[in-house]
């Protein structure tokens, strides 16, 4: 039953920590593309609405992140990969499933731009996700220590 609470909280963790680090990866997009300060920066005025606003949409993150999520720890635990950086990578790989998942499920309407440098950029994201998510879920494999 710990195992199990572990590996949810890890879960709701990691994915919270993605989807506010989707927004701060648009947004230093944004602020190159416009040429304006990242709305993080006006701190803490704007950061409360993308809270919520990430709050809001958690129940659909985590659902979009699940089928990745589950293959892929599935696919680590049952191979022994069970360091910090084994799951790193495929936390890389995760922004690019999700879009072609989102793709997928819109029949191609959602994203306008480029996916394949959508998710390069938010690689860096899912590395972070997928780590928290390993140190919250396996503490017993000495965490970040490996």
């Amino acid at each position: 039953m710990l195992k199990t609470a572990r590996f949810g909280a890890g879960y709701a963790a990691a994915v919270f920590v993605g989807v506010m680090g989707i927004w701060a990866t648009f947004e230093v997009t944004d602020a190159f593309t416009y040429g304006r300060l990242p709305r993080f920066m006006l701190f803490p005025g704007s950061i409360l609405p993308v809270l919520r606003l990430a709050l809001e949409i958690l129940p659909v993150a985590l659902l979009l992140a699940a089928p990745f999520t589950l293959l892929a720890t599935w696919v680590l635990l049952r191979m022994r990969w069970n360091r910090w950086w084994h799951f790193a990578i495929a936390g890389a790989a995760c922004p690019l499933s999700g879009i072609a998942l989102l793709q997928l499920a819109t029949w191609g309407r959602f994203f306008n731009q480029n996916e394949a440098s959508m998710a390069m950029s938010l690689a860096p994201t899912g590395m972070i996700c997928a780590i928290i998510y390993r140190w919250v879920a396996l503490p017993q494999t000495g965490g970040l220590a490996r």
